[in-house]
């Protein structure tokens, strides 16, 4: 049976009262993963705390702020040299559960058809949508879920919808290779929206 390489990219900023608490969740996580992260040149202690307390993470120091999209580019194209069959992006900020990542794999292989799959985003405390999360989803394209929840009905395992915030991507290699990375204009903001037009644009689907 094929082995399925997952690496995971992180973009870290100055996320030195973070950082820890994410890459520790990812090393509890239910399935193999191999973690990238590429620093935007920090001012903090980030690298060094990740340095002495994760030293199997695959660091990429960078001498300027790249910027959210052409860092996370970095990664992706290391990935596909490295024959990764799905990328997951995860902010700085975020953690995941210990299935979180197993769990969207084992949808993603399901159901080739989407390019771009999310778990829903929680707050740090676990009890609510993350705010901005939540406004993107409590828009009309993402009404039956929402009417499936009132209702009493069963949850779909997955759920279309037109955009989602990269807090969280997974993106299989069908995905960079059709799609590519950011758009480089896009320093900060903007450029997950222009990648859900594209994934849409080429007949992928986004789904929650």
């Amino acid at each position: 049976m094929k082995v399925i390489k997952i690496n995971v990219i992180i973009v870290t900023y100055n996320g030195m009262k973070w950082i820890e608490e994410c890459l520790s969740s990812l090393y509890e996580s239910s399935i193999p993963l191999k973690v990238f992260v590429i620093d935007n040149n920090s001012s903090d202690e980030t690298v060094s705390l990740i340095k002495s307390k994760f030293p199997d993470v695959v660091l990429f120091e960078q001498k300027e702020n790249l910027g959210f999209g052409k860092a996370n580019n970095i990664g992706m194209s290391y990935a596909l040299r490295q024959n990764a069959d799905f990328v997951f992006l995860l902010n700085q900020d975020a953690f995941v559960n210990k299935n979180t990542i197993e769990e969207l794999v084992r949808v993603a292989q399901r159901n080739p058809e989407y390019g771009v799959l999310s778990p829903i985003q929680l707050d740090n405390t676990g009890e609510l949508m993350e705010h901005l999360f939540f406004k993107f989803v409590s828009r009309d394209n993402f009404k039956f879920f929402y009417s499936d929840l009132a209702i009493g009905k069963k949850i779909k395992e997955i759920y279309d919808i037109q955009f989602v915030q990269a807090a969280a991507w997974l993106l299989p290699k069908q995905t960079l290779m059709k799609i590519g990375g950011f758009d480089p204009i896009f320093f900060h903001y903007g450029e997950d929206n222009n990648y859900c037009d594209r994934v849409i644009f080429h007949n992928l689907k986004i789904g929650i």
